[in-house]
């Protein structure tokens, strides 16, 4: 299974997947729109350091939100991710492993996963073995387990914030952008070796829209505060992967 971090700025979250955004809307020039990009202007005078503050202020007020993205692991598999997440560390949605695929659901402390059969041939030794794991496991949920567990760190929003705007970071404001049609400061964020940038709507609630690093990835944050409902498997629709070693 590749394993991968969100660059270097995801350090304390996974030594595993990661994940990051494939949108393809497009980051606009600074041109003058009705008077909001003045207030972007002026919100990018303030410190990079404050308007990181306000940002995981505004990003831990929030209930829930959607996460796209994708990223390139260090074996170079892609990784993406599209998830509704939520403050109380629930989260839906589907990871893309190179060709293969899981649905993903947690809630509370537990989570599972389904996996397509070119996820399990991506997995086992063989593709012949990986077919035989599919055909076992079928449409069953799988408790979320070993490397994979650490998927659930793009299960916390306070979590996935603390990897863009880490507290203990340098954030220099650079100054306005438009972002999917929203005025934002953008923050140049430096942390130890570590740069990547921050887009900060200008407007309050000052909450993250986007982030990237480079090739590494690049992470869209959307749907605020639009509920979700996940629903805990039933214990007949979950397998047992010590079942596959009978």
């Amino acid at each position: 299974m590749p394993s991968a971090t969100i660059g270097r700025v995801f350090r304390p979250v996974v030594p595993a997947t990661a994940l990051i955004i494939a949108l393809t809307s497009a980051l606009a020039g600074c041109g003058d729109d009705g008077g909001t990009l003045s207030q972007a202007r002026e919100y990018a005078r303030e410190p990079g350091n404050r308007i990181a503050e306000q940002a995981r202020a505004a990003m831990h007020d929030i209930d829930a939100v959607h996460v796209e993205g994708e990223v390139l692991d260090p074996s170079g598999t892609k990784i993406t991710i599209d998830l509704d997440v939520s403050a109380k560390g629930s989260c839906l949605g589907t990871v893309d492993i190179g060709d293969g695929q899981i649905s993903l659901r947690a809630i509370g402390g537990s989570a599972w996963y389904q996996g397509d059969e070119d996820f399990w041939k991506s997995i086992a030794p063989g593709k012949s073995e990986g077919k035989e794991i599919a055909d076992r496991v079928g449409d069953k949920w799988v408790a979320l387990e070993g490397e994979l567990a650490s998927l659930r760190a793009f299960c916390s929003i306070d979590s996935l914030t603390a990897q863009m705007a880490p507290a203990e970071a340098e954030a220099e404001a650079i100054g306005p952008a438009m972002v999917y049609r929203t005025p934002t400061v953008q923050l140049d964020v430096t942390h130890g070796e570590t740069q990547s940038r921050t887009y900060v709507v200008a407007s309050e609630p000052h909450r993250i829209v986007k982030w990237t690093q480079g090739s590494a990835g690049e992470l869209r944050f959307s749907d605020f505060d639009q509920e979700f409902h996940v629903e805990e498997p039933a214990a007949a629709d979950v397998f047992d992967l010590a079942e596959l070693e009978k």
